[in-house]
């Protein structure tokens, strides 16, 4: 029954979404008109697309538990493969990531061991 459960509910939230973000896209293009009403284009956008994520939250719930109690099982759903797995860099042709090696100061002792400043040294 999970397994139903967890196919129904990705399907409808699919679909919902697919038609949330259609209309957050038209929303988007019309809100400039607002600031012809003295309103702020940005909170008018904000506003209206909360109470949108509201109304979508609220009808995949309801679409869910309509389609779950109208279903009729003639077998079990099975999980569809959507995408293959991704090669990592964890592999036998991966790459290592380059190593710097420290660089000498301008006020550090010079490496050739005279005892001065790099700078005064092997610097110039």
């Amino acid at each position: 029954m999970r397994e139903l459960e967890r196919v129904i509910l990705l399907r409808v939230v699919d679909t919902k979404w697919m038609d949330h973000l259609d209309a957050m896209d038209q929303l988007r293009e019309g809100i400039n008109l607002r600031a012809y009403g003295q309103q702020d284009p940005v909170q008018a956008y904000q506003i209206e697309g909360y109470d949108m994520f509201l109304e979508l939250v609220k009808s995949i719930k309801q679409d869910t538990v309509k389609y779950i109690f109208h279903v009729s099982v003639n077998r079990m759903p099975q999980r569809e493969k959507v995408a293959e797995p991704v090669a990592t860099n964890e592999g036998a042709g991966a790459k290592k990531p380059a190593v710097k090696e420290a660089k000498v100061g301008r006020n550090d002792p010079c490496p050739c061991g005279s005892g001065k400043k790099y700078k005064k040294c092997c610097g110039r």
